[in-house]
């Protein structure tokens, strides 16, 4: 019974199933992907350490690189496989940065075989609205928030930062070509994404001329949507293997190994400039870097009771009762706690929730993404029927506001009612052995 009830509030019933393996997760700082076994076996064979870990099918090799905590996987040919690889990724890993790493084929007249192209924006070229012969490129809604998508998905600005540092001082394979040895340029610019292999002079100048891309390939915007969804920070690196002509088939073949190992060189090179990551936990604990993401759009432009919200449950300790109706003993009182590290403004009304729970032998911290609502200038965290595997479907409602709290919570068998107040943690409170109950 005692299991029962912790679990009736959802923040502990989202941590047990972390805990017990349902869902379960293993913290890494930085995910790589790339769609063939040569754009990822290079950075595989890197690893520290690796472990391989199998979901869906898709396999995921996790370790070391550089000394950063890193997850890997190749995703397939094409939008819905990269889509899905992603999905999986970001749902078991929870990586705070994603990088695709592949070939693409060259569209700017200025590029040549060889270059890379580091996406400043992706955008898929075969989504929109047909009417005549030209596609008219939209973006469809965010299924998470019911925003519209841009068309074009912008590179994470701070990854592009550690770019600029990580391009002084890289060395490159060069390429052999018919007119002698050249050495590979890299350039920023826009990458477009379709499900085809684009091998037409025609295609090529009208994906140059309507979209301004540089370089085409088949998965690069369909993993940015996903992360763009999820506010992750994203990065597409596309080394030109041809020119996406109509020698486009002959010249992959010939270049498409040098090219590939080209990108994984530069990846490998850019995640070196990363800060020193935490070790890998998994299913138990998220790394520092992940607590300390950078500012989002929508946590730059927080209004007066979003600050509030936010500095009051910062590093702070719930501590309190909950009831069950529903029992021979409602009305008793269950004591409860809660550690909460950070709050974080994601996207409309959901925030990013770093919690921390005791619970038995396990101390965990972990991410959890709900919405919260406002009457006024009061804070509701809501959660309304999230079916939960084998332990059924959970609803909650907790008012925050002046540090305290109070709130309902309800499944398909019982439910109740809690509260407590909110205190600011000190470095005692922080003391794992200073919060056994």
């Amino acid at each position: 019974m005692r299991t029962t009830l912790h679990i009736a509030f959802i923040w502990n019933v989202v941590l047990l199933l972390l805990i017990s393996g349902v869902g379960a997760a293993h913290a890494s700082s930085i995910a790589i992907l790339g769609a063939f076994d040569e754009e990822v076996t290079i950075l595989e064979a890197q690893l520290v350490a690796p472990s391989a870990h199998t979901i869906e099918g898709i396999q995921f090799l996790t370790g070391t690189l550089n000394g950063q905590n890193v997850v890997i996987a190749r995703t397939g040919v094409g939008k819905v496989n990269a889509a899905m690889t992603a999905t999986l990724l970001i749902e078991h890993f929870r990586p705070n940065r994603v990088i695709f790493t592949g070939v693409a084929g060259g569209l700017n007249p200025g590029l040549q075989i060889g270059d890379i192209v580091i996406a400043e924006k992706t955008a898929q070229h075969d989504l929109g609205r047909m009417e005549s012969t030209e596609i008219e490129n939209t973006g469809v809604r965010n299924p998470i928030n019911g925003q519209r998508n841009p068309v074009f998905f912008p590179a994470d600005p701070d990854l592009m930062q550690i770019v600029d540092t990580a391009l002084e001082g890289i060395e490159l394979t060069p390429f052999q070509t018919a007119q002698g040895q050249r050495h590979p340029r890299i350039t920023k610019g826009t990458v477009v994404t379709g499900d085809v292999f684009v091998a037409s002079d025609a295609k090529k100048t009208a994906l140059h001329k309507n979209l301004d891309g540089d370089a085409v390939e088949m998965e690069g915007a369909a993993v940015a949507q996903i992360c763009w969804q999820h506010n992750i920070p994203c990065l597409v690196i596309r080394s030109l293997s041809d020119n996406a002509n109509a020698y486009a088939s002959e010249d992959f073949q010939k270049y498409y190994e040098i090219a590939a190992r080209n990108s994984a060189a530069l990846v490998t090179h850019i995640v070196s400039q990363f800060h020193s990551a935490q070790s890998v936990q998994p299913d138990t604990t998220i790394n520092q870097e992940q607590q300390n993401l950078p500012l989002s759009p929508q946590q730059k432009g927080l209004t007066p009771d979003e600050q509030r919200f936010q500095e009051m449950l910062s590093d702070v300790t719930l501590v309190g009762h909950f009831t069950v109706i529903g029992i021979e003993d409602s009305g008793t009182l269950r004591e409860e706690k809660y550690t909460i590290k950070k709050v974080t403004k994601m996207s409309n009304n959901y925030w990013l929730f770093f919690a921390r729970v005791q619970y038995g032998r396990r101390d965990v911290t972990v991410p959890l993404q709900l919405e919260v609502k406002w009457a006024g200038d009061t804070p509701i965290i809501t959660l309304t029927d999230l079916e939960l595997p084998n332990l059924g479907t959970y609803t909650a409602r907790v008012l925050i506001y002046r540090g305290q709290y109070a709130g309902t919570w309800s499944n398909n068998r019982v439910g109740g009612h809690l509260f407590g107040t909110i205190t600011k943690n000190t470095d005692e409170s922080e003391n794992p052995n200073s919060q056994q109950e």
